[in-house]
């Protein structure tokens, strides 16, 4: 992947010159792109590209013109089918390159935004057409590569990342309501970032900007198929393993060395036994995170998965210090507040892999949201055959069986907390009212005029009027997985624990659960197919049960879960807490009650803080560093 900056102006721009301020902002993004870092200007658009190169090194340098010079493209990301792209576009287009940004150029020109449910790939992209001074904004379908943008003094800036957008020159400021959703949500909206008046264009989106117009359009949407495959699950997870297969082989890197990110888990394990068929007699390197906390560890799974198909393994131990000493970076590279620590445990391996010369790994995310592997999702079928039946006994004892599972991580949750809210199953949040709920527990630590006129209520309401009309068809459980891949994946996972942290490294991580195939698919089965009673990710079990250990195939699913609570307790944690949560720091940002952050912080010293007390802790400080870096737009503006 790279890193992508520019600045397209109708009235007038600077020209590019050895001083012109795309050079400070490709600087700031340079661990994005540390191969090359090159400028260039078409008629009213600046653009640069910092580039990790993986693909066609020697030719396709970036941003790259068309051979009329009426186009000018940078591109961040991978396009995995661009050599059936180009063979189709060969009648029609003179190729110089072997690569696949020319594919994406040629593919841009001939098909407009067209093209952009042909592709299959991780990408943000930029498009400037100089006849029409039209600048295209894309970004591919989940969200994997960021892509911010904003308007200044009748310019349009763009940038893979917002601190690019402050080294040229302009001054964004932490938007509170945004904040507040990032806090609550574990996750902005589709669309918003946390920086008042930038905003990221949203997962399988485009923004067309002229003189005159802004047009926000969609060129694909998470919506369930309206006919399900009517095969039994045997023949689902047939054909689910062809395509994870086929999504495995489509993200082998060109160059390097082949690596995976292994937790321990069905998912990462799916994709190194997959990789290991494909590549029979390959060097594979496995990555991983041990956690000093025996109920977080996974250390032996991941051995076993090591083991079995032959890697060179390597793994680093993280615990509440080495979390402490790394979340500051996490939080400056995330550029949101985080809703969980996890960030900085992935920062510090992507510096473990970057040591090793590593510049590609493929991960297992989004096989929980696709194919139903949270506890939420099972939550969510129990909540709602009792909100039909009030007085089923059975239902208590079926969550406790899935509270049990959470006592053993050290997560007990009382039964009432789930009761709560049987009755509202008519609210279209049923999945993920409890959850919302407690998390918005953190803006009493706002100050007094800022608390005054918010409410659970008014957060939810911005993502009850987002809501797709197909939404209200679908089940309890089609209904939460919409929500977690609208909020949870796309901001936290994607955004804040993999292409941040990961990228601040120059590692490019890759995803055969998101690949178009695999997702589509996913989209036509049967809510069965995924959660069959309690057994979470059936389909895929069945899929890959004979490829993974047995071990591994049978365990209890583990969600990805870095140390939390006694962060802010280790001594590292404790100078976090003077700096940003000291009366002066508070006051000068103007976002926090002291008296109320002092008596949490008098709470941890007593060693009696909640899960949703170290939330608050984490959202404080997280949002406190960024205000440190960029400030706070004026809440009543």
């Amino acid at each position: 992947m790279c890193g992508i900056v520019g600045v397209t102006a109708w009235a007038s721009v600077h020209p590019l010159s050895p001083t012109h301020p795309i050079h400070a902002g490709l600087a700031a993004i340079r661990h994005r792109g540390p191969d090359a870092a090159l400028a260039d200007q078409l008629g009213g658009a600046v653009f640069g590209t910092a580039r990790l190169a993986m693909v066609d090194k020697p030719t396709s340098s970036q941003p790259m013109r068309d051979p009329s010079d009426r186009y000018l493209l940078s591109f961040n990301g991978e396009i995995y089918n661009f050599r059936e792209l180009r063979e189709e576009l060969a009648p029609r287009y003179a190729f110089r390159t072997t690569g696949d940004t020319e594919v994406l150029l040629a593919a841009l020109i001939t098909w407009g935004s067209g093209a952009l449910p042909r592709l299959k790939g991780q990408f943000a992209l930029a498009l400037w057409d100089a006849r029409e001074n039209e600048l295209l904004l894309a970004r591919d379908r989940f969200g994997i590569v960021p892509l911010h943008w904003t308007t200044d003094s009748g310019a349009v800036h763009f940038a893979s990342e917002v601190k690019a957008l402050k080294a040229l020159g302009l001054h964004p400021e932490l938007s509170l309501p945004d904040v507040i959703d990032a806090g609550v949500l574990w996750g902005t909206h589709p669309g918003r970032s946390v920086f008042d008046g930038v905003e990221q264009v949203p997962p399988g989106g485009f923004v067309r900007i002229s003189d005159v117009t802004v047009e926000r359009g969609r060129y694909w949407a998470f919506r369930y198929a309206e006919d399900r495959d009517s095969g039994s699950i045997d023949q689902h997870a047939e054909k689910l393993r062809a395509l994870l297969a086929c999504a495995v082989e489509r993200r082998l890197p060109v160059y390097g060395d082949l690596a995976v990110l292994l937790s321990g888990g069905l998912d990462s394990s799916a994709v190194l036994a997959l990789l290991r068929q494909a590549q029979p007699s390959s060097r594979i390197a496995s990555y991983s995170i041990q956690f000093t906390q025996a109920a977080l560890n996974e250390e032996s799974f991941q051995a076993v998965a090591a083991a079995a198909f032959d890697t060179d393994h390597l793994s680093i131990l993280c615990g509440d210090l080495s979390v402490a000493r790394t979340l500051i970076e996490a939080v400056e590279h995330a550029e949101q507040p985080l809703s969980r620590t996890a960030p900085a445990s992935s920062i510090a391996l992507a510096a473990t892999i970057e040591a090793q010369g590593t510049r590609a790994v493929l991960s297992g995310e989004g096989a929980d949201e696709l194919f139903c592997g949270y506890d939420l999702f099972k939550v969510a079928a129990i909540r709602d055959a009792w909100s039909r039946n009030p007085d089923g006994d059975e239902y208590a004892q079926l969550l406790s069986q899935v509270m049990a599972h959470q006592k053993g991580m050290g997560r007990a949750v009382e039964r009432a907390f789930y009761e709560q809210g049987i009755d509202r199953r008519s609210d279209p949040l049923f999945s993920h009212l409890n959850r919302w709920g407690a998390s918005f527990r953190i803006t009493q630590y706002l100050l007094p005029d800022l608390r005054r006129g918010l409410s659970t209520d008014s957060v939810l309401a911005g993502v009850r009027d987002r809501l797709p009309y197909e939404y209200a068809g679908w089940s309890a459980v089609e209904q939460a997985q919409y929500l977690e891949v609208t909020y949870f994946l796309a901001s936290a996972l994607l955004a804040g624990q993999c292409d941040r942290p990961y990228m601040a490294h120059s590692i490019e991580a890759r995803y055969p659960f998101l690949d178009e195939d695999v997702a589509d698919f996913a989209l036509t089965l049967p809510e069965a197919s995924k959660l069959n009673g309690l057994q979470e990710k059936a389909v895929l079990k069945r899929a890959v049960g004979h490829d993974v250990p047995a071990a591994i195939r049978d365990r209890v699913k583990q969600p990805y879960t870095a140390p939390e609570g006694d962060v802010f307790r280790t001594q590292p944690g404790r100078e976090l807490l003077d700096r940003y949560t000291s009366r002066e720091t508070l006051e000068a940002a103007g976002l926090f009650d002291p008296k109320r952050v002092a008596w949490l912080r008098n709470k941890l010293d007593s060693g009696a803080t909640s899960f949703h007390d170290d939330l608050a802790l984490l959202w404080i400080v997280s949002t406190q560093a960024l205000a440190d870096s960029y400030g706070v737009a004026d809440p009543k503006e």
